[in-house]
């Protein structure tokens, strides 16, 4: 996976210029919470295919989410949910690449041409 994978959780994205009512800024992020467990699954089960479309579809929820400063202040109860969904995004996000480093070295291995050579 190249640097822009998953890691996108950290760069978001909003366009608009209407502040995000905090409920639906938080289905986004418990809607990306659901999408990095499926693709934790995926990556578990070796379903690289299936972790691609889970990645895409991810990616379009996370340009949903407005920028710090394009929402209305969070409730401490809101806050506690965001943080709760970010931990575990960010949780699933270092297990998916531990998953994925082995396949990443093997992947570098062939495109160097030392699969030929062991």
């Amino acid at each position: 996976m190249d640097k822009q994978g998953f890691h996108t959780i950290t760069a978001i994205a909003f366009t608009s210029q209407n502040l995000m009512p905090n409920s639906d800024m938080l289905s986004l992020y418990e809607a990306v919470t659901e999408i990095s467990q499926q693709m934790l699954q995926a990556a578990r089960q070796k379903d690289w295919d299936g972790y691609g479309k889970l990645e895409i579809l991810c990616q379009g929820y996370i340009h949903q989410i407005p920028v710090h400063g394009e929402q209305a202040p969070l409730t401490p109860e809101a806050l506690e949910r965001k943080i709760a969904c970010l931990k575990t995004i960010l949780s699933n996000d270092k297990e998916i690449m531990d998953l994925m480093q082995p396949w990443m070295l093997r992947l570098s291995d062939i495109m160097s041409g030392q699969s030929f050579k062991k």
